[in-house]
C-alpha cells in the first residue's frame, strides 16, 4: 500500500493563506518523520493522511487509518474494545507499555504520561494500515519513552510521526518530510541527517545569491563604463554643434557612421544591459532561506526577600488511594529547582499545591506558570484574551511570540492554535509582567526543535526563581542547580544541589 499526496492544498475557513501549499510526497511502509515549526501544518498533514480532513485541492490517495492526537484531554474512543478484547495482542501491548487494568476507571487522576501510553496502546491494538502519531513521547519519563519507541518500531504499516524527540525520529524513521512556509521537502534518513542536509542547502542558496549579487555589481560597473563610451561616441558623431560651413568635419562624421566602428561599443553596451536584466530575473527568483529574528529577553530578577516560600512538611493526596509525602521545602530567591520523578509520581500535583497554597493572591502577577497540558477550551480563552489586549500590548506579545520561532499571522488566523503555539503565546504574554517566579510543567512538550533551543537560551539568562518539571535531563542540567526528586513510592527527596 502507498499513501500519496498529489499537489495538495489545504486552508481552514478562518485562514487568510493556505496552511499547506502544493504538497506532493509518497509514503511507503515504515516511519516517516514530519518536521516543521509550530503552526507549520504538521498536524493538518496527519489529519489529511488519516482521512479526517479533505484537501481543498489536489488529491490524497490511500488516506485512512488512525490519528493519535497530541492532546490527552479525553479518554480514547476505543478504550473499551481494547481493554475488554481479552486477546493476545491486547495483552502484549498492555504489557509492553506498562498499562494497568484500572487506568480507564481513574482517567481523571492519571498523569498525562499514563494517558499518553493508553492512547497509543488503543491505537496500536486496532492494527491500522496508516498510523498518524502526533507527539507520542510528550509527558513520558525516560523509561516510558523507551517503551513507546520499542513498540512503535515494531509497527508494520505506514507510519507518520510528528515529534520533537530527536532520538525517536533518528531511531525509527527512514525518511523525514520537512514543512516550511506551507511547502514540503522529503529527505532520506532520520531527523539529524535531514537537518544537516537542510542547513547545507540553505548555505548553498546563500552562497549562490551572493555570487549573483557580486556578479551583478561587477557587470553594473562595466555597463556604466560602456555607457559612458557610447555616450562619448554619440557626441562625436553628432553634427549638432558643427559649423555648417565645416564640410571636412561633416565628411569625417559621415564616414565614421558608414564604417560602423562606433556601433560596436553600442552593441556591447546593449548586450551588457541584457545580461543585467537576466541577472535581475535570476536574483528575483533565487530562493533565500527565511531567517526570522529569534530569542527574547526576560527582565525578571530575584524577589527582594530572604525566602520566597516555605512549605511545611506534609502529605498530598493523589487519588486512587495514593499519596505524596514531603519534608519541609524552602524556595529561596534566585533558586533554580528541578522536579523529577516517574510518570504518575505526583510532580504536577506538587506544583499545583505550591501555587494554590503558598503564593499570596495579591502576588499572582509575579508568577509565570506554564501547565503541563493546555485544554482546547483554555487555548481558545488564551486567544480571546490576546484579542482583548490594547493594540500596543498585543503588538508586544506578538513580537515576542514571533521571536520564539512562530508566525503571528498563523496564530491569529486560527480559532484553535496548535498546542505548541499556545505555549509560546502564554510565555510571550507572561514575561511582560517581569515575574519573580517562573514555574513550568514539562515546558518542552509540543514545542518544535528550533523553539526548544531558543527557549533554553532564554531561560538560561533569567535570574529570577525557577521551578522546572521535565523528563529532559539535558534541559534540566543546563538550567537548574537544585532538585526535588520524587521516588516511585511517593516521597519527595529534597536535594540542595544537582549531581
Amino acid at each position: 500500500m502507498i499513501l500519496s499526496f498529489d499537489s495538495v492544498y489545504f486552508s481552514y475557513p478562518s485562514s487568510i493563506e493556505p496552511v499547506l501549499r502544493n504538497i506532493s510526497a509518497g509514503f511507503h511502509e515504515g516511519w516517516t518523520g514530519i518536521s516543521g515549526d509550530n503552526g507549520a501544518g504538521k498536524t493538518t498533514l496527519l489529519l489529511l493522511a488519516a482521512g479526517l480532513l479533505r484537501p481543498c485541492s489536489g488529491q490524497v490517495s490511500g488516506a485512512g487509518g488512525i490519528y493519535c492526537p497530541q492532546r490527552t484531554d479525553d479518554i480514547p474512543d476505543s478504550w473499551e474494545d481494547f481493554f475488554y478484547a481479552g486477546d493476545k495482542e491486547a495483552g502484549r501491548i498492555m504489557s509492553r507499555l506498562g498499562i494497568e487494568a484500572d487506568w480507564p476507571f481513574r482517567w481523571e487522576t492519571l498523569s498525562h504520561g499514563e494517558r499518553k501510553r493508553m492512547q497509543i496502546g488503543a491505537a496500536l491494538w486496532r492494527q491500522p494500515e496508516i498510523l498518524a502519531m502526533d507527539e507520542p513521547t510528550n509527558h513520558l519519563d525516560r523509561e516510558a519513552a523507551g517503551l513507546v519507541a520499542g513498540i512503535l518500531e515494531s509497527y508494520r504499516g505506514i507510519g507518520l510521526l510528528v515529534s520533537h524527540d530527536r532520538a525517536l525520529l533518528d531511531g525509527i524513521c527512514g525518511q523525514c518530510l520537512f514543512i516550511r512556509d506551507g511547502a514540503a521537502r522529503l529527505r532520506p534518513g532520520g531527523i539529524s541527517q535531514g537537518l544537516r542536509e537542510e542547513e547545507r542547502e540553505a548555505l548553498e542558496m546563500l552562497r549562490e545569491r551572493k555570487r549573483l549579487v557580486d556578479t551583478r555589481e561587477r557587470l553594473a560597473q562595466e555597463s556604466e563604463a560602456r555607457r559612458k563610451v557610447v555616450e562619448g561616441s554619440r557626441k562625436r558623431l553628432s553634427k549638432k554643434n558643427v559649423d555648417p560651413k565645416d564640410g571636412d568635419t561633416k565628411r569625417k562624421i559621415d564616414l565614421a557612421r558608414l564604417s560602423g566602428k562606433d556601433r560596436t561599443g553600442a552593441d556591447r553596451y546593449k548586450r551588457m544591459e541584457n545580461r543585467l536584466a537576466r541577472l535581475d530575473t535570476e536574483l528575483k527568483n533565487a530562493a533565500v532561506p527565511v531567517r526570522r529574528k529569534c530569542g527574547i529577553t526576560l527582565e525578571a530578577g530575584p524577589a527582594k526577600m530572604d525566602r520566597l516560600c516555605v512549605i511545611p512538611a506534609g502529605t498530598l493526596a493523589l487519588g486512587g488511594g495514593r499519596g505524596l509525602s514531603f519534608p519541609e521545602l524552602v524556595i529561596y530567591p534566585g533558586d533554580r529547582i528541578a522536579v523529577t520523578g516517574p510518570n504518575g509520581a505526583g510532580k504536577s500535583s506538587l506544583i499545583r499545591f505550591i501555587i494554590d497554597t503558598c503564593l499570596p493572591k495579591q502576588k499572582a502577577h509575579a508568577l509565570l506558570y506554564l501547565p503541563q497540558e493546555i485544554s482546547a477550551g483554555e487555548s481558545a480563552a488564551a486567544l480571546d484574551a490576546l484579542e482583548a489586549e490594547s493594540a500596543g500590548a498585543r503588538g508586544g506579545i506578538l513580537a515576542r511570540f514571533s521571536r520564539l520561532g512562530s508566525d503571528p499571522r498563523l496564530l491569529l488566523q486560527s480559532r484553535l492554535p496548535s498546542p505548541g503555539e499556545i505555549r509560546k503565546l502564554m510565555i510571550a504574554r507572561g514575561v511582560s509582567g517581569n515575574p519573580a517566579l517562573i514555574i513550568m510543567d514539562e515546558p518542552l512538550n509540543h514545542m518544535d526543535l528550533r523553539s526548544i533551543r531558543l527557549f533554553e537560551e532564554t531561560l538560561s539568562e533569567v535570574t529570577c526563581t525557577m521551578i522546572l518539571v521535565s523528563h529532559d535531563e539535558a534541559f534540566l542540567s543546563r538550567l537548574t542547580a537544585k532538585e526535588w526528586a520524587i521516588s516511585a513510592d511517593g516521597r519527595v527527596l529534597a536535594s540542595y544541589a544537582r549531581s
